[in-house]
């Protein structure tokens, strides 16, 4: 299925609570968390030093928590848990076992603005 303005980016059974999935959208790397039953998008760059390793943090309910200097992020709306600053989430929709994101992940802002 096809909905206008998102493209298919994963399967809803690629995305594990225990795996992330990372995926490349145009010339964003996203990686894709699973909660209970709830898939979420985020760049995988940590906003403190610019390191992609979100694929390699610790999620702790809807928290990411990076590896590198522990800085912490809600992945529902990109604030900062811990540290400062945010980080860009996206827009997704699932249809049946589709995971779709919204097109132009270049022109979305960040959540909350």
């Amino acid at each position: 299925m096809k909905i206008e303005g998102f493209e298919r980016i994963a399967r809803i059974d690629e995305v594990t609570p225990a795996c992330p999935k990372r995926v490349m959208v145009g010339e964003c790397e996203v990686v894709l968390f699973r909660v209970e039953d709830e898939i979420f998008a985020v760049e995988n760059l940590c906003s403190h030093q610019q390191f992609s390793v979100f694929h390699q943090g610790v999620l702790d309910g809807y928290t990411i928590t990076c590896p590198m200097h522990t800085w912490s992020f809600d992945i529902r709306s990109g604030k900062a848990v811990t540290g400062s600053g945010r980080i860009k989430t996206f827009e997704l929709r699932v249809v049946g076992n589709e995971v779709l994101i919204k097109n132009s992940v270049d022109e979305q802002k960040f959540s909350g603005f």
